[in-house]
């Protein structure tokens, strides 16, 4: 057999390990935005962002705190974050003193507050540690996110837990990677959005405690809805129709367009707030409108890209 042969069932074989997981985060998309609000949602009350792992995972959590605390996207806001691996001493210290299980724990008891956000990191779920750290974020009253691998059943009790299908470790920190990435994307495109104008300065929940920030509220130094430290921003527009793929059309600030409406539930007639083409949430109307054209029929499979303005196929 050839060498060309034998390279093109290697790289056939590299991409068929990474299947499952790739396609599993495809499928989290919906758990993914809805925990990515919530963490909006306490950054917008001045919470800050406490991420821990182990040995690459550990890697990921430094990872993790740079790309919230200096945004690698210039414009975007910056965020407070923390890895609770970096400092050395503090870990080691712990260790031999705690345990190596109390390593994040206690770390969380001293610098976490109910406003906050707990990302803890493993490659199978199985991670003593952060298992511990886990459930004391818990007990302080954090917002607590996994990011896991391998069995569901093995990742620790959160509020959001995204598994990366597959037990190949490798596969799996490369598709935790792309999900933390994303994470911060989808964090960013709320803040832009829903929370637009009402991020807090300092740690934790404010005066009075109690729910998320008034939605939509736009203080002095933003202008239209928009952040002027951000680069983009999100509109409203309202959906005229569905159409295959999970998409639709939509109308807003004057033109059509086709969007992506996979991650909400759209019908003709409701308004969704939509960022570089996709709808990230419904934020008005109350469904079906009898003006609105009628829904095109669904064939097998349509892609999912959203598309250019709606204009005259023969422009």
């Amino acid at each position: 057999m050839s060498g060309p042969v034998l390279d093109e069932a290697a790289a056939r074989h590299a991409f068929a390990r990474r299947e499952e997981g790739v396609r599993g985060l495809a499928d989290a998309a919906g758990p993914l935005v809805a925990a990515c609000r919530e963490m909006a949602a306490r950054f917008a009350r001045g919470g800050k962002l406490l991420v821990f792992g182990n040995g690459e995972s550990g890697a990921d959590a430094s990872h993790v705190a740079v790309e919230f605390m200096h945004p690698v996207v210039v414009g975007k806001r910056a965020l407070p974050a923390l890895a609770l691996g970096n400092d050395a001493a503090t870990v080691s210290g712990v260790g031999a003193r705690e345990g190596f299980a109390e390593v994040f724990a206690h770390q969380l008891r001293a610098f976490a507050a109910a406003g906050d956000v707990a990302l803890g990191i493993s490659p199978d779920g199985r991670c003593p540690n952060v298992r511990r750290g886990m459930a004391v974020a818990r007990e302080l009253g954090l917002l607590t996110i996994g990011l896991s691998g391998g069995d569901p059943a093995d990742a620790a009790d959160a509020d959001h837990v995204l598994v990366v299908g597959g037990t190949d470790p490798l596969v799996v920190k490369e598709v935790h990677v792309t999900a933390y990435h994303l994470m911060w994307e989808v964090v960013q495109v709320f803040l832009e959005g829903t929370f637009a104008g009402v991020v807090g300065r300092g740690g934790g929940a404010p005066e009075g405690g109690g729910g998320p920030p008034e939605e939509g509220a736009v203080p002095p130094e933003c202008a239209g809805g928009v952040c002027v430290t951000c680069s983009d921003e999100a509109v409203p527009m309202r959906v005229r129709r569905l159409l295959p793929g999970d998409l639709a059309e939509a109308e807003g600030g004057g033109t059509t367009r086709r969007i992506s409406v996979a991650l909400v539930a759209a019908a003709p007639g409701t308004t969704v707030l939509v960022h570089a083409g996709e709808a990230i949430g419904v934020v008005g109307g109350d469904g079906e409108d009898p003006g609105a054209p009628p829904p095109v029929p669904l064939p097998a499979s349509v892609p999912h890209a959203p598309q250019p303005p709606i204009g005259d196929p023969d422009d």
